[in-house]
Order: C-alpha cells, then structure tokens, then sequence
C-alpha cells in the first residue's frame, strides 16, 4: 500500500487549489531560471507556503507535502497532484430537503443540481436563481449547515470586479455586487446589509478558491 493511499484525506478543496498554485510558480522557476540559486530558493519559499497553507498537517503529511520540492516539470506536476486528489476531504453531503429548511421565507426556492456533483471541489455550496436576482450560499460552520439568501446587481461587462472570496477579476457578468440582510438588534429597523463582489458562478469560484479568509470574514458579519 502507497503512502497516500494509507493516509486518511487531510486536505480541504481550497488547499489543494493553492498547492497547484505554488506548484505552478515551481515548475516555472524551472523552466525559466538556470540560476541554481534562484531554484533553490523557489523550491523552499514554496515548500514553505505550502506547508503553511495545511497548519495542521502530522508529520507524515507534512513529509508528503514536502514532496513538492521535487517537482520539476508538467508531467511531475500532474503525477504529484494526482497524489494528492485522493486525500481531499469533500464538502459534506446535503439534501434538497435539508436545503429548504435552511431557508424557511423562500416560498419557490430554486434547488441547486445535487446529482452527480464532485463534493471534492466543494468548500462552499451556491447556485443562484436569476428570475429574482437571487444568490443562495451554503456553508458548513461548527459542524452545522448556515444557509445565507442574498440579492445580486450585476455590474458592467465592460468592467472587471474583483470576487472577494476567489480573488480574480472578472467582467461584470460574472461578477456581481451581493448583498444580504442581518439582523440586528441595536438599529431602529432592526436590519442592517453587509455586501461583497462575489461569483456568480459559485462552481467555478469554488475551483479558484485557494483560501477562506473572504468567505470567513462575510460569516462573522452575519453573526
């Protein structure tokens, strides 16, 4: 039996996205520096940011992210990141009728497509309903489901906006301004409205997603 395929899956969906990264950073030292020292130094601050990126990591995982180092070119690359895909933890299975408890005062929820959906490239849920302008995320936190309904304006196909969440920018089309409501105890209307540019394609925010720290921040707002 192989080392990964011994080890019990240790890595979120997010890290294994930032690993690739710095993989990718990696492989291009190689192919563009012939300095030795210049690829010394790549191979080590990547290795370090990917070990920095799993906190949490035993010893044993530790040792197999370290493996990073050795990886030189696209073939490598690819076999490495094949070693690791079995190791992801997948976003928690959800039913539709779990979904609609988590939005109570939506009388037609529009249902996300479940069926077939790759749970390994999941660390958020969303899917959107375009006839009321609606945005609908899921999320696991304390080992609880928190669903959040936002409203979406669409921006300028001519502009680029920058996901918070995903970090990249995109036209106006793809992402929006959303904003949801909280509520509030110590505001005469009792509400308040926390926004963010955000995917609108949740499916393919999630496949660029290499940290939390977007989606971390928008959940204290709404606690």
């Amino acid at each position: 039996m192989t080392q990964n395929q011994a080890m019990t899956p240790f890595l979120q969906p997010h890290q294994l996205t930032y690993i690739k990264k710095q993989l990718h950073y990696l492989v291009g030292a190689f192919y563009f520096s012939g300095d030795y020292r210049v690829l010394d130094a790549s191979r080590q601050n990547s290795v370090e940011k990917i070990l920095a990126a799993v906190p949490d990591a035993t010893p044993e995982q530790r040792a197999l992210l370290a493996e990073a180092a050795h990886v030189r070119d696209k073939e490598e690359e690819m076999r490495y990141v094949l070693k690791l895909e079995p190791l992801v933890i997948p976003f928690p299975e959800i039913t539709a009728a779990e979904i609609k408890k988590l939005f109570p005062k939506v009388k037609k929820l529009v249902l996300p497509p479940l069926e077939g959906l790759d749970r390994t490239k999941l660390t958020y849920l969303g899917w959107r309903d375009i006839a009321t302008s609606s945005l609908y995320l899921v999320c696991r936190v304390n080992g609880k489901w928190k669903g959040i309904e936002c409203r979406y304006v669409s921006g300028q196909k001519n502009r680029s906006y920058i996901c918070t969440w995903c970090g990249r920018a995109l036209p106006g089309d793809e992402v929006a301004l959303v904003t949801s409501q909280i509520k509030m105890r110590n505001i005469p209307d009792g509400y308040k409205t926390a926004g963010n540019h955000l995917c609108l394609d949740s499916f393919s925010c999630n496949s660029a997603l290499k940290t939390t720290d977007g989606i971390d921040a928008f959940l204290a707002l709404l606690k």
